[in-house]
This record gives structure tokens, C-alpha cells and sequence, in this order.
């Protein structure tokens, strides 16, 4: 019986390491993983719709499992602090 992957560790993944696809190597999304690596993330646009499933508890694992340990409050505030920080980076 094997354990799920961890809601926490994808989140800060994603918004951390997002652009280089760390979070799809980590839920076992290889191919994927290596899509994201080499294109940036294809430009941001599939790390931010990543990011955004992976905070509101849209993602799941490449077995088919959900993330295990879902927190809406983390989700959530990562999800606006990530806003924020783009507007700021557009003003």
C-alpha cells in the first residue's frame, strides 16, 4: 500500500519551483515535468494553471489519487499572496 502525495509539499512546489515543473516530477508527471522544465513552465501559462488547481484542490497525483492533507487556508492565502505579487510586478 503506498501513501499519497502531500498537499503542502505540491503547493510550495508549485509556487516555489513552479516554473521549472518541480511539482509535476514530484506527483509523477515525468513527461510533463520535463515539458514544463524546458519550456519554463510553456512560458508560465501551465505552472500559473498549476498553481491555481493545486491551491483551490483541483490536482491529482498521476495515479489518480488526490493530494493527501488539503489545507484551504494555506491554499488560500498562497493563491492571493501570488496575486498580489503580480500585480505588484505589473505596477
Amino acid at each position: 500500500m503506498t501513501q499519497g502525495k502531500k498537499y503542502t509539499t505540491t503547493l510550495l512546489l508549485s509556487f516555489f519551483l513552479g516554473l521549472l515543473g518541480v511539482h509535476r516530477f514530484y506527483t509523477g508527471y515525468i513527461g510533463l515535468g520535463i515539458l514544463q522544465l524546458v519550456t519554463f513552465g510553456c512560458f508560465g501559462i501551465f505552472s500559473a494553471i498549476d498553481f491555481i488547481k493545486i491551491c483551490f484542490n483541483d490536482f491529482k497525483s498521476a495515479d489518480g489519487k488526490e493530494l493527501i492533507g488539503y489545507n484551504k487556508t494555506l491554499g488560500f492565502t498562497l493563491f492571493y499572496l501570488w496575486i498580489a505579487i503580480i500585480i505588484l510586478k505589473l505596477i
